[in-house]
């Protein structure tokens, strides 16, 4: 009987197979991190597409007007998807870690603000400066309700760019440049919701048309209607020939004959030779990674999301 007992056990051992105790499991292969996205523009980067021309010019000159008079410096992001540039631990964590891969705003103001949106994924972030104070991220959440995300809705993604950007640069960075406090937008008690959508929809109706007749008005006169006129500025080369990088941008009344006038970047660089022959055409590209061209400022992750 010892004889069947033992090899009946030992086949019994060996089909059972080892304890949990001893069981192991494979490692997890490490996750590829996709590399962030190189800036092109200091102001956009629409690499999905999003923006029509005319939009584009628009926020290129507010961009530009906000850091030429107050220094504060902001810059609007359109992607496809967050997962191609690494971005699958969240669209909170992955605008912070652009904004400060590239250095957004002064490093030493940190009053910078990126507006992203990624297509695809249907959403949208504010992402503020460390140096803007949490009422700057009710503001920025209430920008995203009530202008971005019903024009978002629509498919309108250009003019939810467009207005959400002014609304961001006159409502938290132009004051914040100015050192007037921020102030949280009051919550409604006892309105009626249908009243709330009424006043919704006549707030962003009379937002959008205030910003058109404030971009197009004489601060002269008030009239309607200015007439806007690039001119190239020229720049020798060294080895003969110039080169174009740079256009003195006018503003005229036509009505007063008020002017005002700076010199702004161009979309590319043109080359020409010595009889004035065009060479080649550069478009504007980083030529590093990193901050520059930006001023090196940094997000601790303030701001406001949104969805559709």
């Amino acid at each position: 009987m010892r004889r069947l007992l033992i090899p009946l056990l030992l086949a019994l051992s060996v089909l059972a197979g080892p304890g949990p105790a001893v069981a192991q499991t494979a490692p997890a292969p490490a996750a590829t991190q996709a590399a962030l996205p190189d800036w092109q523009h200091t102001s956009i980067n629409d690499f999905a597409g999003l923006l029509t021309q005319a939009d584009t010019q628009a926020l290129d000159e507010a961009l530009i007007a906000l850091h030429g008079q107050t220094g504060g410096q902001g810059t609007v992001v359109t992607i496809t998807d967050r997962a191609r540039y690494g971005g699958t631990d969240g669209l909170e964590r992955f605008a912070t870690r652009l904004f400060n891969h590239w250095g957004v705003g002064d490093a030493t103001r940190n009053d910078g603000f990126m507006l992203l949106v990624s297509r695809d994924d249907r959403e949208a972030r504010i992402e503020l400066g460390r140096a803007y104070p949490p009422e700057a991220g009710l503001l920025a959440q209430d920008i995203m309700n009530r202008v971005m995300l019903p024009s978002f809705r629509e498919g309108d993604y250009s003019r939810g760019l467009r207005e959400g950007t002014l609304a961001v640069i006159d409502r938290i960075a132009r004051p914040h440049a100015a050192g007037q406090p921020e102030t949280a937008p009051r919550e409604s008690r006892g309105i009626p919701p249908f009243a709330l959508f009424l006043g919704a929809a006549a707030g962003m109706f009379g937002l959008s048309r205030w910003d058109r007749r404030r971009r197009n008005r004489c601060p002269q006169c008030g009239h309607q209607g200015l007439t806007t006129t690039g001119t190239p500025l020229r720049e020798d080369r060294p080895g003969g020939g110039w080169r174009t990088a740079m256009q003195t941008r006018a503003r005229i009344c036509p009505s007063c004959g008020w002017q005002d006038s700076r010199i702004v970047p161009l979309p590319v660089i043109t080359y020409y030779d010595l009889h004035g022959n065009r060479e080649r055409v550069v478009p504007v590209r980083a030529t590093s990674t990193g901050s520059a061209g930006f001023g090196g400022g940094s997000s601790s992750g303030g701001g406001a999301s949104g969805r559709w």
